[in-house]
């Protein structure tokens, strides 16, 4: 008998049973193994004071180019949203999108909710027989690489997925300056997120307005932008002295892109008795699904 310990097999896949009769748990226990050596810190409570204090600041550099951040963000913040992109991809419209195996361009999603919560949803669509694999390729300008790799690892493990059904890739990038493989990948993409982002984008107008640009030149007829962000004043951004919701740019582009799914506030209710070290908020949000033309 070997005495080499051997990896524990991952549990299988199980289609839309995969994440059983309580699928926010299950969401929540791949962030909890995912995310245990971030939680298990002794500095973890005073990194996250600082995290929030950057945040009222709006220094948003300060939090995010600090790689022992990372890790923390992550285990405080995307539990929540997880929760409620797994929701969203729920929607019978974004269903039917994961069900054509897309290629997706998820912009400033290296903290991996946009990971997880697809995965999640992926497994109602893989039910399907879905030919090919989702590929989920997330964005962002600091590099998550490793708190990504924690997040797969936990995602396939836990739920059985393989590359053959969902593969996730990764790449730096500023979307205050895009470059042409950005471009490129926005025109490559079936399905391009921006979710909990676009307003980060406005520390600096004349540079989003250039991002919105590009959303518009690069993605190609008939694929899909989800624009997904808070539903509160947070989300409303000063422009020539009058108050706008972030979605207005996008919903006054009528000529390049048709809504499919449009709501203003949209509220993401958690089940209760869920099990995770910490606390888990609900969120407003609104959602705006277009279709290019």
């Amino acid at each position: 008998m070997s005495t080499t310990a051997q990896a524990p097999a991952r549990t299988p896949f199980k289609g839309a049973e995969t994440l059983g009769a309580n699928p926010q748990q299950s969401i929540l226990n791949v962030l909890r193994m995912a995310c245990a050596p971030a939680l298990q810190r002794a500095d973890f409570t005073s990194t996250l004071q600082t995290i929030k204090q950057r945040f009222f600041a709006r220094d948003f550099n300060a939090i995010f180019q600090t790689p022992g951040n990372l890790p923390v963000y992550t285990a405080q913040y995307v539990p929540r949203r997880a929760l409620c992109y797994y929701e969203i991809f729920q929607l019978p419209e974004l269903q039917r999108i994961l069900e054509n195996a897309p290629t997706m361009y998820c912009l400033g999603a290296g903290s991996g909710s946009e990971l997880v919560g697809v995965a999640a949803a992926s497994c109602t669509a893989l039910n399907s027989k879905v030919a090919g694999p989702i590929v989920v390729h997330s964005q962002d300008y600091a590099d998550w690489t490793e708190t990504l790799g924690q997040l797969e690892d936990a995602v396939r493990y836990k739920w059985g997925l393989d590359e053959s059904q969902i593969r996730f890739e990764f790449s730096i990038g500023d979307l205050m300056a895009p470059t042409r493989q950005m471009e490129e990948r926005v025109h490559g993409a079936q399905l391009v997120t921006a979710m909990f982002v676009f307003n980060e984008l406005f520390a600096d107008k004349a540079k989003a307005m250039g991002f919105v640009k590009m959303v518009v030149a690069n993605v190609q007829k008939g694929a899909y932008f989800l624009l997904v962000d808070s539903a509160g004043s947070f989300s409303s951004v000063q422009v020539g002295g009058k108050s706008y919701m972030s979605y207005m740019f996008f919903d006054s582009l009528r000529q390049f892109f048709e809504p499919v799914v449009s709501e203003d506030s949209r509220w993401f209710r958690h089940a209760s008795n869920l099990e995770y070290p910490l606390s888990i908020e609900n969120m407003r949000y609104f959602i705006r699904l277009y279709r290019r033309k």
